[in-house]
């Protein structure tokens, strides 16, 4: 029986250790996409180089996505770099499928980059509005004249919280 023992805890172990494996490649691909991307920003090789890196941080975003199907990560990577590349469609698809993830204010405020990208001013400023009422420190990432107008919104909105007067919070963009 003790002999049992043993042998039973290692084939338990054995059998967990594949799917976390997979999360550990998944999560190095995610490091080695992120890297890219941060390169292609800061490239000194021209701008057929950056775009190289971002097409490849798209890619392995959006790879990865399939083995880390419940983080937002990989798909905001991707949708980083079609939004550089300024491909915004690729850029609106990745940041709204990051958003069925769940709730991150970088993902509205990367989806109001894109909206106002793709030139929808209405929608670009209701998601940067969600963004920094659910996150105010984001307001640091935005021209000042732009932080300073979105914090008198919310001003505004948590005037009419504290009046009774909001019924629900910023609408996420659809």
């Amino acid at each position: 029986m003790r002999q049992i023992a043993p042998a039973l805890f290692l084939l338990a172990l054995a059998a967990s250790l594949p799917p976390e494996i997979g999360r550990y490649t998944a999560e190095r691909r995610l490091r080695r996409g992120t890297e890219e991307f941060r390169a292609a920003l800061s490239s000194g090789g021209g701008a057929d180089s950056g775009l190289l890196l971002l097409d490849r941080a798209a890619l392995a975003g959006a790879e990865i996505s399939k083995d880390l199907p419940h983080d937002p990560r990989p798909l905001i990577l991707a949708g980083s770099s079609h939004l550089l590349a300024r491909r915004t469609r690729e850029a609106l698809d990745h940041y709204r499928r990051a958003f069925e993830t769940g709730e991150r204010a970088e993902i509205d405020l990367n989806l109001g980059r894109a909206y106002g990208m793709a030139g929808d001013r209405k929608k670009a400023s209701g998601a940067v509005l969600r963004a920094l009422w659910i996150s105010p420190t984001l307001a640091a990432s935005l021209p000042k004249e732009a932080a300073n107008e979105f914090a008198k919104r919310i001003r505004g909105l948590e005037a009419d919280l504290r009046a009774g007067r909001l019924q629900a919070p910023p609408p996420p963009p659809d």
